[in-house]
């Protein structure tokens, strides 16, 4: 047993080799959808053309049939791998039914225990006989009945495979290069597979199989598409950023906006399926640009129900930094509008109503002041403080309901000094029997959404200093401390030398929460501790020697 191998038995070795070097270096995304049937589909390839490439080097019949029937064994996977990719890969996994699924595994299984005993039987091929060409040897042999049925499996579940990437291409940007390219690789071992089982002559050497010599072609198509256009890492791209089962919609565009595919929730909002249509045609405004419309908000009834969405997209790109399509979101915030809208309604009645009523109290309590009994004056100052202590609650919760409108909102670099300067200024004129004093360095700057939360923070704790401080003249600093490390936070510190503040009032926002038990006095500390954690950073607290306090608030360098 003889083995000769000819040119023809290096060009197969050559493309079994490059295919199996494909699925080698492919394993890394094994984990991702339609890759394990692609790095299965190139290794029955490779195992194929090996086969029927070594089998060609023997000058003996029997010693080629032994790896003809091997090679076609193996062959015997590729239709039905070739159909499991294109499905897989094309997101059609619903077309794989238990019935399809059954035949799909009936079928290479059957055809190859058959192949490989075919000695015994003879159902799948009669009468071979050893041809040879100048120096290559071949077999030659009639078809049997079991070949014509694998034949004919072959020619059904190829074609769909075809025609599902052939979709791709057309209806798609996103899948358009690797897509083509699978195309342009599995045309020649069609053809060659084809010529060969119609027993076509193609005017070379008729008895040989150029099916596997076509994989010379596949396998380079193969390789472009999987390691230049990112072949199993495209589709795995969309696919992880779709949540099906999500609240939120979810709809990935290709590079001409056009729907590559979509989940329930986003059909839901835009009204139906989309898959394939331009978004501008199902998006619920007049005109669509990406640009424009992410980050607005949307209102719209779906399903009987009026929802809020937020509208934001994000760009998909490859690991060469090529823009391959785009992910457009709604993200449900139908609750959250609804609060803000009431909290926004409650602000404002609490604003107008609450001191207009105070107003009327506050008259009433001054005439009791100057009334001739001390008692009957006691009892309209008390009155009279409490009524300025219910306006300046209310002028919390209104700043509170503004800092909401800043959160979420890109950090900015402001200019320390030059916001807390004039807010210090206030204080001063606001009350003059207190001394404040600044060490305010020029040029140092932070980082915050809008220079709003920082004013508010700082003049919510200088009016606590002051208004709360039992001394003759209250006294309070402001000073600032500069970073000393790239990673470090600039630092604002605010000491008085009044009473202290309650350990009630620490306790609950050290707990972040308050209850009917442990509650502070009002809502200047939890401003302070919104405002600033708004902007990413921190407040801590400090007992200060020998009197009052000092409260820190840190938060990012700015630029």
């Amino acid at each position: 047993m003889a083995w000769d191998p000819t040119l023809y038995t290096v060009v197969g070795v050559v493309a079994a080799g490059l295919f199996f070097i494909i699925a080698a270096v492919g394993r890394e995304h094994r984990s991702q959808p339609a890759a394990m049937a692609f790095l299965a589909l190139i290794t029955a390839m490779g195992g194929w053309a090996l086969c029927y490439a070594v089998g060609l080097g023997f000058t003996t019949l029997d010693a080629q049939l032994v790896w003809q029937r091997s090679a076609l064994a193996i062959g015997g996977l590729v239709p039905s791998l070739w159909f499991l990719f294109a499905v897989q890969y094309t997101n059609r996994d619903a077309w794989l039914t238990p019935a399809i699924r059954a035949v799909m595994i009936v079928d290479p299984l059957v055809f190859g225990l058959l192949t490989l005993t075919n000695p015994t039987h003879g159902l799948v091929w009669s009468d071979p006989a050893l041809v040879t060409y100048g120096s290559l040897h071949a077999v030659e042999f009639t078809f049997g009945p079991a070949y014509l049925l694998h034949l004919a499996y072959t020619y059904v579940v190829t074609p769909v495979g075809f025609g599902l990437l052939l979709f791709s291409v057309v209806r798609s940007t996103l899948y358009r290069t690797q897509a083509g390219l699978l195309l342009v690789g599995a045309i020649p071992p069609l053809v060659a597979n084809t010529t060969f089982a119609l027993g076509i002559d193609p005017g070379v050497i008729p008895s040989l199989d150029y099916t596997p010599f076509a994989f010379v072609i596949t396998g380079p198509c193969f390789g472009l598409a999987l390691f230049r256009f990112d072949l199993l890492e495209r589709v795995p791209v969309a696919r992880k950023q779709i949540v099906a089962d999500a609240d939120d919609g979810f709809v990935v565009l290709d590079q001409n906006l056009r729907a590559v595919t979509a989940n329930p929730s986003a059909e839901r909002i835009l009204g139906g399926p989309i898959e394939g249509d331009p978004i501008a045609e199902h998006f619920p405004a007049d005109e669509f640009d990406l640009e424009s419309v992410s980050g607005t908000t949307l209102t719209i009834v779906v399903e009987g129900q009026q929802r809020t969405y937020d509208v934001t997209h994000s760009t998909l790109s490859d690991d060469h930094g090529r823009t391959v399509g785009y992910v457009l979101q709604f993200r449900d915030v139908t609750d959250r509008h609804t609060y803000q809208q009431r909290l926004k309604v409650a602000n404002r009645v609490l604003r107008h109503d609450l001191r207009n009523r105070m107003n009327v109290i506050t008259g009433w309590a001054d005439e009791l002041a100057e009334h001739e009994t001390e008692d009957v004056r006691v009892i309209g100052e008390r009155i009279t403080t409490t009524a300025d202590e219910l306006v300046e609650l209310g002028e919390q919760v209104r700043l509170l309901v503004e800092t909401a409108d800043y959160v979420g909102r890109p950090n900015e670099s402001v200019d320390l000094g030059a916001h807390v300067t004039p807010v210090v200024e206030d204080i001063r004129t606001a009350h003059p029997e207190a001394t404040v004093e600044t060490e305010l360095p020029t040029g140092t700057t932070v980082l915050v959404p809008h220079p709003r939360l920082l004013t508010i923070s700082v003049e919510s704790l200088l009016e606590n200093a002051v208004e709360h401080n039992d001394a003759e003249r209250p006294w309070v600093k402001v000073t600032v401390e500069s970073v000393s490390e790239p990673d470090d936070y600039t630092r604002l510190h605010v000491a008085d030398d009044g009473p202290g503040i309650p350990e009630a009032e620490l306790e609950a926002l050290r707990e972040g929460s308050e209850t009917s038990l442990k509650h502070g006095s009002g809502l200047g500390l939890w401003l302070v501790h919104w405002t600033v954690t708004a902007a990413g950073g921190t407040v801590s607290f400090e007992r200060r020697d020998p009197r009052g306090s000092v409260v820190t608030i840190a938060l990012r360098p700015g630029d």
